[in-house]
């Protein structure tokens, strides 16, 4: 009897110091809802955030790993589905998962549902839900469809159906070719955001808000970009100061909208890398607007830096580092203006502040060149755009400010070291500059 009781002691011991591995569940078709309690919890409390993911008819609420850097947070969108894993409640691995099908529904009945003219089974018992997404997170509720309805299909037969907002097909009027190191191409690279991408706070930059996230370092404009801009609409505005927890701005000092758009330094910094890369994920550009100039010049040596600044030595390319804000020289007027490209959050025709990457003026009134090609380059090949914001002009004593240590104007390196300029931009004005690249 003793032996029995000390074997069975011996197996409990065993058991106790070897327990059984947790469960691992792979999970298919979670929609992402966001971070629980957002823009309450500070950035300090990040590793112990919690998260909420719309499964199997329910909101469940998990950790995420943190492993990587926060690799699985810079992967995570409000209202997108993934497939995870969760081991002990946490999540450790999420992959965006695909739609079979997305469209507006052109017939439905039991079993079958067709989009754009394609039908497709339906597995017995689908039931039918719709996202929506706002300022602090996603929603998904029961619906039933129609005729009309847009809709992303996940599974062949289908397994989940979720009515929700789908972005018309968008081809960017001008877009540069990456790797290719001129002046021009630059130039029609950092276009191809222009009118499609809203001014997002922290837009460019990864979750954890330290560096390049993965939309910043990757060859083209991101799908989501082009989402949160059609999705929004003169109404849209970047910062909501009165109802934080309604607010795409991170009052608490982490990126939850990383993915949505891009602020002036992540727009730059996605420019810079689909300039000298020709795929994704390498070392990133994005850092601090006011150093970006300088770090060009004296990190990367393509080409010089000054904060001697005159207006008639600003040339096409020329990037602008100031206290704040960063910017983009197309070319200067022959009165003396420039035409600038960034991302800002101006004001809409209803007077939000929410804007995004797009052409400005500097001058002194309205009445300059710079303003009547930023307004007209805008309005022609940037419609929807225009029926939200008009063109910004700003001062350019206020866009050259110097009074910051370490801001100041890089020019690229006319050589294999920084840009060729075989085509002669560096000498053209901007009305020749727009010309060109909109080959008008």
């Amino acid at each position: 009897m003793k032996k029995i009781f000390i074997l069975m002691t011996l197996m409990l011991a065993v058991i106790i110091a070897n327990p059984v591995d947790a469960k691992e569940e792979k999970l298919e078709n979670a929609v992402y809802l966001g971070v629980e309690n957002y823009n309450q919890l500070e950035a300090a409390e990040k590793d112990d955030f919690k998260y909420n993911f719309f499964v199997d008819g329910e909101v469940v609420t998990y950790s995420v790993s943190t492993a990587g850097d926060y690799k699985i947070k810079n992967i995570l969108a409000q209202g997108y589905v993934y497939d995870i894993e969760v081991k002990d409640n946490v999540v450790i691995k999420a992959e965006e998962k695909a739609p079979v099908a997305m469209g507006k529904v052109d017939s439905y009945e039991t079993g079958k549902i067709t989009v754009k003219g394609k039908s497709y089974p339906v597995k017995e018992g689908v039931k039918f839900y719709e996202i929506t997404t706002e300022p602090g997170g996603a929603k998904v509720e029961g619906t039933s469809l129609k005729t009309g309805d847009s809709v992303k299909i996940y599974g062949n037969p289908a397994e989940a159906i979720y009515k929700t907002f789908i972005s018309e097909e968008y081809t960017a009027p001008v877009k540069g070719e990456p790797g290719l190191k001129t002046v021009k191409n630059f130039l029609m690279t950092a276009f191809e955001p222009v009118g499609t991408t809203n001014y997002i706070y922290g837009g460019g930059w990864d979750w954890q808000d330290v560096g390049t996230s993965n939309m910043a370092k990757s060859i083209g404009i991101s799908d989501k970009w082009v989402d949160f801009f059609q999705k929004n609409n003169l109404n849209y505005t970047y910062k909501n100061g009165d109802k934080e927890q309604e607010s795409y701005y991170p009052h608490k000092a982490y990126n939850e909208y990383y993915y949505a758009g891009l602020d002036c330094s992540g727009y730059v910094g996605w420019v810079m890398y689909n300039n000298f890369n020709t795929e994704s994920g390498k070392d990133g550009y994005v850092q601090s607007a006011r150093k970006m100039a300088k770090t060009f010049a004296e990190k990367y040596n393509y080409g010089t830096f000054t904060d001697k600044i005159k207006v008639e030595e600003f040339k096409p390319g020329d990037v602008f580092s100031m206290g704040g804000h960063v910017w983009i020289c197309v070319g200067k007027c022959d009165d003396g203006s420039l035409v600038i490209l960034h991302s800002t959050p101006s004001a809409s025709y209803s007077e939000k502040s929410g804007g995004g990457v797009q052409l400005s003026a500097l001058g002194k009134d309205e009445h300059c060149e710079a303003f009547a090609l930023a307004s007209k380059y805008m309005e022609k090949f940037y419609p929807l755009w225009s029926t939200r914001y008009h063109a910004v002009l700003r001062s350019y004593e206020s866009y050259t400010n110097i009074s910051r240590e370490g801001v100041g104007k890089f020019s690229w390196d006319i050589s294999d070291k920084g840009l060729l300029d075989p085509d002669g931009y560096r000498n053209m004005s901007a009305a020749e500059v727009l010309k060109d690249i909109f080959g008008e």
